[in-house]
C-alpha cells in the first residue's frame, strides 16, 4: 500500500533530534541545526516515515541514505531541476546526510546533491513523480 500522496493534516514535529520521525511535518534545517549544535554538523541515522520535508535546503546525500515512495518534489517538468551539481570538490551551504532513510515521504523545495552515481539515479527517475 502506497503512502503517497500524503493526505494527513498538517503534523508539526516536536522534537528535532528524534532518531525516528514518523507522520509529521519539519523542516529541514531545523533537523540539521539541532544536530550540528548537539553533534556533527550533518543528519545521520535517522528514519524519516510518512513525512512533508520542507525546504528551502539541498540535501547533500552520501553513504547509506535510501529513499522508498519518495516524492523528491515539484520538478516542474524536468526532475534534473531539484539536482546540483558542484563545480569543485565541495558542496558547501549544503545539508549532509548519512545513514538516513525516507520512507514514503515528500519533499517541497528540497534540492539534491551527492555522488555522480547518486545524480545519475535521480536523473533517470520519470518526470512524474
Amino acid at each position: 500500500m502506497s503512502r503517497l500522496p500524503i493526505n494527513r493534516p498538517v503534523v508539526l514535529t516536536e522534537d528535532f533530534g528524534a532518531a525516528v520521525f514518523e507522520n509529521v511535518d519539519l523542516t529541514l534545517y531545523d533537523v540539521f541545526a539541532h544536530a550540528a549544535k548537539n553533534g556533527p554538523g550533518l543528519i545521520q541515522g535517522r528514519t524519516f516515515r510518512g513525512c512533508r520535508i520542507q525546504g528551502p535546503a539541498v540535501v547533500l546525500v552520501s553513504a547509506g541514505v535510501t529513499f522508498s515512495e519518495t516524492n523528491f518534489g515539484d520538478s516542474r517538468g524536468d526532475i534534473r531541476n531539484l539536482v546540483m551539481r558542484p563545480l569543485g570538490d565541495k558542496a558547501i551551504g549544503t545539508v549532509p546526510m548519512r545513514d538516513c532513510a525516507f520512507i514514503g515521504c515528500e519533499f517541497y523545495g528540497v534540492g539534491f546533491t551527492g555522488t555522480d552515481e547518486f545524480i545519475a539515479q535521480i536523473v533517470a527517475l520519470p518526470n512524474s513523480i
